[in-house]
């Protein structure tokens, strides 16, 4: 496993060079709505002080001018290195995908920034042209340069969080000059720029990100993830069993990102709504040396004011935050680990990573609790479990759920071996934990977490 001391080493010299500046960033949990107001407007929007004022018609992809010289929307540079080449981010920018059957139609990103209130921009570099697209002497990243230097907004898209590191940094983890135009957006600009990422371009964020498998193989293999440099993008993963392995399959890794969040904090998405990763954030978290995690649900984004050391969220689902600070590490054959503090914020709900502090609106719960039973999970990791045994616990008579995460069991490819244990979680209400709920949405401040 790798030493925590070094990683927070590692951390410190990577915050060195890529120095941390008051500014805004705006996380996306990935799979959001189109129609998602608050998460795009409320949030992104007003986060980039550009907001208008006017109230932007939905059903209209013509809401701003083109114009960024005239234009009084926000501009937004919109970044696709996560797709597979410059053909499939141009497509996924310029066109709808229609709708089929029960699916409904979604929006390409021109068409989506604009029903919002934005004047959207296409950055060209992709990992099959970043070469000449990414460079300060060709006119194609001279061109994206310019896009960057003038965008009141970037957004990164989901997708290959790998792909958008080996487009924006060289082979030895420096940035191209397209990346050293945006860095010195943020570190000199006053904050005048608002840096987003959805799902991959999230994870691409972080000081040091890391990728791939599940919360229950983060876990088993000790929260020990392999570091892969940025020429190795094409197997973010856990190599050290081959590529068909359970260990490439179930394990993650890690590698350099953008940093341009702060190092004390590391971001996952995704995060309850299609499977409970907080095993997987808890583990990565050990393995990186940070003290605090961000995850992000789907169709939810989080304004992270740097200045104001604060987060705040919008849209529909949740952030959970996981607190390290009084962790302590058991012996065992996987990772298991005593006293995390888990939070978790829903929308118009805020967070100070300095101070620790949740403030919420909502009411809150005091003795006479809803629920007289404890809440005991079957499937910890599976979708929205996470999320449910954490406002249970905050709201129901015992002070203690447990929930329980069983050997996955997979039809075809490796399954892990006979005697391979049960992983369960513990959550805890004490003095320190409160829990706040008003129209059907709970927060939950402080649970403690036992991995065991």
């Amino acid at each position: 496993m790798k030493s925590v001391v070094g990683f927070l080493l590692c951390g410190a010299l990577a915050a060195a060079s890529f120095p941390a500046a008051a500014g805004k960033l705006f996380l996306s949990g990935g799979a959001y709505e189109d129609a998602n107001t608050d998460l795009f407007v409320n949030g992104l929007r007003k986060a980039t002080g550009r907001d208008t004022g006017f109230t932007p018609n939905i059903n209209s992809t013509s809401n701003c001018g083109s114009n960024w010289n005239t234009t009084v929307c926000p501009r937004i540079a919109v970044v696709t290195a996560a797709k597979d080449s410059y053909a499939t981010g141009l497509d996924a920018f310029n066109n709808d995908i229609p709708a089929s059957g029960s699916t409904p139609l979604k929006r390409g990103y021109y068409n989506l920034f604009q029903t919002h209130g934005f004047s959207p921009k296409f950055i060209t570099a992709h990992v099959d042209n970043y070469g000449v697209h990414t460079s300060g002497s060709t006119p194609e990243g001279q061109a994206n340069i310019a896009i960057l230097n003038q965008a009141d907004a970037v957004w990164f898209v989901g997708g290959d969080q790998a792909k958008i590191v080996r487009t924006f940094l060289t082979d030895s983890g420096a940035d191209t000059a397209l990346a050293a135009a945006l860095r010195t957006r943020w570190s000199n600009g006053g904050g005048s720029i608002v840096i987003a990422g959805d799902s991959a371009g999230n994870h691409a964020l972080n000081v040091n990100m890391h990728a791939a498998g599940v919360s229950y193989g983060y876990l088993y293999y000790g929260a020990d993830l392999p570091d892969t440099p940025v020429t190795g993008y094409a197997t973010l993963g856990d190599t050290r069993d081959g590529l068909s392995a359970l260990r490439y399959l179930e394990n993650g890794a890690t590698m350099k990102a953008l940093g341009y969040l702060p190092a004390g904090i590391l971001s996952d998405t995704h995060f309850d709504s299609r499977s409970g990763r907080l095993g997987r954030l808890a583990a990565a978290l050990r393995d990186l040396g940070v003290a605090q995690g961000f995850g992000v649900d789907e169709n939810t984004g989080v304004v992270v004011d740097t200045s104001a050391q604060t987060a705040a969220v919008y849209g529909t689902n949740k952030l959970l935050i996981v607190d390290t600070a009084a962790a302590s590490v058991q012996t065992g054959s996987y990772y298991k680990v005593n006293g995390l503090r888990v939070s978790l914020l829903t929308p118009g709900d805020k967070y100070n990573w300095s101070s620790k502090v949740v403030t919420s609106s909502k009411s809150a719960i005091g003795t006479a609790y809803y629920y007289s039973s404890a809440y005991n999970s079957a499937d910890i990791f599976a979708a929205l479990e996470t999320s449910k045994s954490l406002t249970r616990t905050v709201d129901q008579t015992p002070t203690t759920n447990v929930g329980t995460a069983p050997v996955p069991v997979y039809g075809s490819g490796p399954n892990y071996p006979g005697g391979s244990p049960t992983i369960r979680l513990r959550f805890t209400r004490d003095a320190t934990s409160k829990g706040y709920y008003s129209s059907g949405k709970y927060t939950v401040d402080k649970v403690k977490v036992d991995i065991y």
